[in-house]
C-alpha cells in the first residue's frame, strides 16, 4: 500500500512543474494533457501578451497542430515526447501584420520553430522552450 502511494506520487509529480525538462526516464503520459485543449499564449519570455485576440495553439493526438499567431492562422505538425517537442511543417495564412500583433506573431513563430522541450509548471500551464526563450500558455477551453 505504501509502495503504491509512493509510486503514484512520484509518477504524477513528473507531470507537474519542474525546474527543467522532464527526465528522460519518465514513463507517464503527460503529453496526453496537451490534446484537445486551446492553449492561449500569455507570456513570451518575461513579456505579457495582451492582444485583443489572443494567440493560441492546439494539439491533436495525431500530431497535427493549429492556432492563431496574433494576426495569422497557422497549422502544421508536432512531434511530441514526454520531454521534447518539435514543431515541423508550420504554415500560415499571409496577412500583413503591423504593430504589436506583428511583433508578437514573429516572436511566437520564432520560438515555435526552435522549440526543444516542454513542461507543465506548478500552475498546470504549458511552458515551451527553445535554447534561449520560453512561451507560457494557459488552458483556454476545449
Amino acid at each position: 500500500m505504501i509502495f503504491s502511494l509512493l509510486f503514484g506520487a512520484l509518477f504524477f509529480a513528473g507531470c507537474a512543474g519542474t525546474s527543467g525538462p522532464l527526465p528522460v526516464s519518465h514513463t507517464g503520459l503527460c503529453s496526453d494533457r496537451l490534446y484537445g485543449v486551446k492553449w492561449k499564449v500569455v507570456m513570451i519570455d518575461n513579456d505579457t501578451v495582451s492582444l485583443k485576440r489572443a494567440p493560441f495553439v492546439t494539439f491533436s493526438a495525431d500530431g497535427k497542430i493549429g492556432g492563431f499567431g496574433g494576426c495569422n492562422s497557422f497549422f502544421g505538425e508536432a512531434s511530441v515526447t514526454e520531454t521534447a517537442i518539435d514543431f515541423i511543417k508550420i504554415g500560415s495564412t499571409r496577412r500583413f501584420c503591423s504593430g504589436e500583433r506583428g511583433v508578437v506573431e514573429r516572436r511566437l513563430f520564432s520560438v515555435l520553430k526552435g522549440t526543444k522541450w516542454w513542461q507543465f509548471d506548478e500552475d498546470d500551464n504549458l511552458v515551451i522552450f527553445d535554447d534561449e526563450h520560453r512561451i507560457v500558455l494557459v488552458k483556454s477551453g476545449r
